[in-house]
């Protein structure tokens, strides 16, 4: 007790060196029993946080003042995370920066960005539920300081701290009723744990009685881990290749499937779930898949991915993966734009109506928070 008390005390030491910003959201995250004792860079993601309330005025793009899409696919990197995350799949992590996000809005015809962090998220330290909190915390406070900043350009999904499912049934209440985020964000496995499991039933429990007709999820992929029989966690990407050119489609496939043999979608008819990349390998497979369930699960579960499933259109998946779901009737889509030729592609798309374009860039996504 002695020694928590000590820590404490440093915190609100610092916080009051820094700001009152940085003192409030110490003493919130203490109430939740979260401890940034634990994380050796609290002190630069409170100075960055406190940073952007500070900003005396910041350059909005006049192209964004007619603006009208929606991006519920935007990821943004902190610049202390990208310090303790400097690869993401293989990959270097992108820089990020809020001027750069204004102009490629601006650039595409973007009115409203929902942010976002991608994988590996919570996920930075498998093992420890005090510093995956505490992270997730720090990550949750720079969103919505953003979102304060910009709110009508902005909203955010808040990250949770699974596979803790206490700590991200917490984190969730805070995010959503203190912060205002407008959905939650979770990856397609946590610490190799798919989103059917039955230890977060819990959490999708929660997510459910919040709403009594939409509460959004978003789902992103990240890389596929094993656990060795001393507990540590093995990567399981079985190719040569960076995981975003294979593994992350097939994890969304894998996430997917395990929600629905979970009976998870079918038991909260509140969620709404947003199938990230026009939905992985799982469009290929999908009518398979679904048919192959037992007969009294196999219309809920056409229900609920017709009409509680929205898939996004991040990345190369015009024309052929679109018109494939198009095919299976799986339908609205939510608009995203990852990357920018995906704009073009959407616009240029022949087999869409000028209707189904407005609701792949607007109306869709709008509908899913209503």
């Amino acid at each position: 007790m002695v020694c928590i008390l000590l820590l404490s005390s440093a915190l609100l030491h610092l916080a009051q060196a820094t700001s009152n910003v940085a003192s409030v959201i110490i003493e919130s995250a203490e109430l939740d029993g979260i401890n940034f004792s634990c994380q050796p860079f609290v002190s630069e993601a409170l100075s960055s946080i406190q940073g952007i309330y500070d900003l005396p005025h910041i350059d909005v793009p006049v192209a964004l003042q007619n603006a009208s899409r929606v991006d519920v696919h935007s990821h943004i990197v902190p610049p202390w995370y990208h310090a303790i995350v400097p690869t993401t799949g293989q990959v270097p992590t992108p820089n990020w920066t809020l001027g750069d996000h204004l102009s490629f809005m601006a650039n595409k015809s973007v009115g409203h960005s929902v942010l976002s962090i991608s994988s590996p998220g919570s996920v930075v330290y498998p093992g420890s539920e005090e510093k995956s909190a505490a992270l997730v915390r720090l990550l949750n406070e720079y969103q919505v300081a953003i979102v304060r900043k910009l709110p009508k350009l902005f909203s955010f999904f808040a990250v949770t701290p699974l596979p803790y499912t206490d700590a991200a049934i917490t984190e969730v209440k805070y995010a959503r009723e203190k912060l205002g985020a407008a959905g939650t964000c979770l990856l397609t496995n946590h610490e190799g744990y798919y989103l059917g499991n039955h230890a977060f039933t819990p959490l999708f429990a929660n997510l459910d009685s919040r709403n009594s007709s939409h509460e959004a999820i978003f789902v992103h992929p990240t890389g596929p881990c094993l656990h060795t029989a001393n507990g540590s966690l093995l990567d399981a990407n079985p190719m040569v290749y960076p995981e975003g050119l294979v593994e992350s489609y097939c994890e969304t496939t894998r996430t997917f499937m395990d929600l629905t043999i979970s009976q998870t979608i079918v038991n909260f008819t509140s969620l709404h779930w947003i199938v990230p990349h026009g939905g992985g390998s799982f469009p290929s497979i999908e009518d398979r898949f679904i048919t192959s369930q037992p007969p009294a699960l196999l219309a809920a579960s056409k229900a609920a991915h017709s009409t509680r499933f929205f898939w996004d259109v991040a990345g190369p998946v015009f024309p052929h993966q679109i018109q494939g779901l198009l095919g299976y009737g799986d339908y609205p889509c939510a608009s995203a734009f990852s990357y920018g030729f995906e704009v073009e592609a959407v616009e240029n798309a022949t087999f869409l109506t000028a209707d189904e374009k407005a609701g792949l860039f607007e109306s869709n996504s709008r509908s899913i928070f209503e």
